[in-house]
């Protein structure tokens, strides 16, 4: 089947045979073989002689390759996740700004399992054998609940971690065994490079390497996150190569073929014509999420911003409504980053989007969809609840919670007695105890 570079296939993910990871091992190795990531590993390599300029060599071009390669594995497997295996169809406008501060985070776990290891094996060496074979065996974990959370909170929280984990099943221990061989494997490549290779490329190869056994490390997390997306609550973006959907329905074979179509043409550079014809077909059903969804995805390939949040204005609520609030989220996103004062004209779907974006762990996406809505929305039932969500996610998810305080005092003033505001002054009980004192 043909498809769409960026554009998500009609059918529904869940239908589809996603062959398991084990079945895809050499894909994993040949990932970092591929033209981007390699030219990368090799810039990278060669980066890795500015370690020989002393202390503050190596401290400062080790953390800058450390960052690097993690920065890069973990979109890696972000995109993996969503069902993007091959570089070539990574693209800028699928990138979260945020996916830049997870190796930072990453670092903050790690940071925290060492004092949780620490402590313990103060205690007992047993325990600390013990706390370090628990630790191994939550980092997989760890990665994908970053990446689908962005939280460090989240990623150290067991439950979540557990959570996860069991979503995964079986396969995430036997993802964890092949990660143990990768790990073992690396060193004894690096013990042959360094009693092989000349000196003067010791440095970089054993650079390359380390990069190399990483991110197949790295695409084999993402497609393992891909392979239970529908456990871990991720919406895929396209199927990958030798994946296929149990189809029985007509309007889904016409779906596909009408899909088809339009992926000639955008390949083709044919955009005007691939988006007249998105749009015609969408305009023949208008209830049709498979046709809007189809037009949404082309348009934004685009610089028309207005179609798209003109569209996105029917097709968000038709996603909500459909139980697909992940996509829905998205699409948004999608508008607001290429028209930024873009704003729903449904006050109910404001706020169910509202939060899915708290589920999601976006605070700042919360309090740009609640922003004017007290005004936009005045009188409506939604109004007090969409303010005690915008004060959670000053408290607790901006760490602003004096900002949350006023919000509650203009709450106390017009919904004194709203059980939102009675909630509310519980999240903020700490805040307006001290202020009373």
């Amino acid at each position: 089947m043909n498809s769409i570079r960026g554009v998500r296939q009609p059918e529904d993910s869940s239908e589809w045979k996603i062959p398991p990871f084990w079945q895809k091992l050499n894909s994993f190795f040949l990932f970092p073989l591929q033209t981007e990531p390699l030219i990368y590993a090799l810039v990278l390599s060669a980066c890795s002689y500015g370690l020989m300029f002393g202390p503050i060599g190596i401290f400062a071009v080790g953390l800058g390759l450390l960052l690097a390669i993690s920065r890069y594995g973990f979109k890696v497997s972000a995109f993996a996740s969503r069902g993007i295996t091959h570089s070539s169809d990574f693209r800028r406008d699928q990138e979260d700004a945020d996916w830049k501060w997870l190796p930072w985070k990453f670092f903050g776990v790690l940071f925290v399992f060492g004092l949780f290891i620490g402590f313990l094996a103060s205690r007992s060496l047993t325990l600390g054998v013990i706390a370090n074979l628990l630790v191994a065996l939550l980092i997989p974990a760890t990665w994908m609940v970053l990446i689908n959370t962005q939280r460090l909170s989240s990623a150290i929280n067991p439950f979540e971690l557990l959570a996860t984990i069991f979503g995964i099943g079986k396969s995430y221990l036997l993802l964890c065994f092949f990660l143990f061989l990768l790990q073992q494997g690396a060193p004894m490549v690096l013990e042959l490079l360094l009693t092989r290779a000349k000196p003067a490329l010791v440095l970089p190869l054993v650079c390359f390497a380390t990069i190399y056994f990483s991110w197949v490390m790295a695409a084999m997390i993402g497609y393992v996150m891909y392979q239970h997306h529908a456990a871990l609550d991720i919406e895929p973006v396209q199927a990958p190569e030798g994946v296929t959907a149990v189809v029985a329905d007509p309007r889904e074979l016409e779906a596909k073929r009408r899909d088809a179509a339009i992926a000639r043409l955008v390949q083709d550079n044919k955009m005007d014509e691939a988006v007249n014809q998105a749009r015609e077909w969408q305009r023949e059903d208008l209830e049709s999420l498979a046709d809007m969804r189809r037009y949404f995805r082309v348009l934004k390939l685009t610089d028309k911003a207005d179609a798209m949040a003109e569209l996105a204005q029917r097709f968000i609520p038709l996603l909500m409504v459909q139980q697909k609030a992940s996509e829905a989220l998205e699409a948004w996103v999608s508008c607001v980053k290429r028209k930024p004062d873009f704003q729903l004209l449904s006050a109910q779907v404001s706020y169910d989007l509202a939060q899915q974006a708290w589920r999601a762990g976006k605070p700042k996406y919360v309090l740009i969809l609640a922003k004017h809505f007290e005004k936009r929305f005045a009188g409506q039932p939604q109004v007090p609840a969409m303010l005690e969500l915008v004060v959670r996610a000053y408290k607790q998810g901006m760490g602003q919670p004096m900002q949350g305080v006023h919000v509650y005092m203009r709450m106390k003033q017009l919904f004194p007695e709203h059980a939102s505001t009675k909630e509310v002054e519980w999240v903020l009980r700490e805040e307006l105890e001290k202020l009373g004192s």
